[in-house]
C-alpha cells in the first residue's frame, strides 16, 4: 500500500514538473515573436500584433548565425573527437587483458569525480601555447577529451560481448583495426547514438569552456551570446527571448526525437551471451 502511494506520489511529482517546464517553453516561443514593448507592458495578456522584428534584428544586425555556426562546429567536432577517442579505449580495456588494467579502468573513472573547473589554468595554458584562443578547435579539444562518461559504457559493452565475434573475425584474417572498425563498432552503433545525444546536450549548452577560451564576439558560442542579452535583461528582453528559443528548441527536439533509444540503450549497457 505505502509502495503504491509512493508511486502515485513520483508520478504527481513528475506531472507538475512537466508541466510546468512545458509551460515555461511555450511561453519563451511565444514571447519571441512580440516587440519589447508588448512584452513589458503586457506580459501575460494577449499580443496586440505579432512582430519577427527581434528574430531579424538578431541575425541581421547582432550578427548571430556566426554564434550559432561556432555552436554547430563545436558540437559535431567534439563529438566526433570524443566517439573516437572514447570507443578505442573503451574497445582496448573491454576486449584485452593486460596488466593494470583494473587501474587504467579506474583512472579513466577518476574524471567523473574531478569537474575540468579544477584543471582550467593548466588547460588555459596549453590552449595559449598551441595558439587555439579565440579558436573553436580549442574548445573541441577540451570538451572532445571528456571521455570517462563515453568509455564507462562502452567498455561494459565491449566486455559483455560473445568472445567468438572476436576469435571468428581473427580466424578469418581480420586485423585488429578491421576487427575493430568493420565488426566491434558497428555492433555498439546503439551505444554511440545514445552518447551522441546525451553528450550532445552538454557541448552545445556548455557555457564555461567557451567564456575562457573565445574572447572574440564572432567566434562565441550560443549560450556567451544569450549572456551579452540577459545581462541587461530589461534592455534586451526580445533578443533574449529569441537567443534563448533558437539555443533550446533545436537541441529539445532531437533529444525527443532520439529519447526512447537513448533510454533503452543506456538501460542495457551492452549484451548478453
Amino acid at each position: 500500500m505505502f509502495r503504491t502511494e509512493k508511486l502515485y506520489l513520483s508520478k504527481l511529482m513528475l506531472t507538475i514538473y512537466c508541466s510546468l517546464t512545458v509551460f515555461v517553453l511555450v511561453y519563451l516561443v511565444y514571447n519571441s515573436f512580440r516587440s519589447k514593448q508588448d512584452v513589458l507592458t503586457n506580459t501575460l495578456g494577449i499580443p496586440k500584433e505579432w512582430s519577427f522584428s527581434a528574430y531579424i534584428d538578431v541575425f541581421s544586425i547582432e550578427g548571430f548565425n556566426f554564434n550559432i555556426l561556432s555552436s554547430v562546429i563545436i558540437l559535431i567536432g567534439s563529438l566526433t573527437l570524443l566517439i573516437f577517442l572514447s570507443s578505442m579505449v573503451a574497445y582496448g580495456i573491454g576486449i584485452y587483458t593486460f596488466k593494470y588494467k583494473q587501474v587504467v579502468s579506474v583512472y579513466f573513472l577518476l574524471g567523473l569525480m574531478f569537474p575540468v573547473q579544477l584543471g582550467i589554468v593548466p588547460i588555459f595554458l596549453i590552449i595559449k601555447n598551441l595558439g587555439l584562443i579565440n579558436s573553436v578547435w580549442g574548445v573541441v579539444l577540451i570538451l572532445g577529451a571528456g571521455i570517462s562518461v563515453p568509455v564507462l559504457l562502452l567498455t561494459n559493452f565491449f566486455a559483455n560481448l560473445p568472445r567468438s565475434l572476436y576469435e571468428a573475425a581473427k580466424i578469418d584474417g581480420a586485423g585488429e583495426w578491421t576487427i575493430f572498425y568493420r565488426v566491434m563498432f558497428p555492433i555498439a552503433s546503439p551505444i554511440v547514438v545514445s552518447l551522441c545525444i546525451i553528450s550532445s546536450v552538454g557541448i552545445w549548452n556548455n557555457f564555461f569552456i567557451p567564456l575562457i577560451t573565445l574572447q572574440n564576439d564572432n567566434v562565441k558560442t550560443i549560450p556567451l551570446a544569450i549572456m551579452k542579452y540577459t545581462g541587461n535583461i530589461m534592455l534586451y528582453i526580445d533578443k533574449a527571448m529569441v537567443t534563448s528559443v533558437i539555443a533550446t528548441i533545436p537541441i529539445l527536439i532531437l533529444f525527443f526525437i532520439f529519447s526512447e533509444k537513448v533510454i533503452e540503450s543506456v538501460a542495457s549497457g551492452g549484451v548478453k551471451e
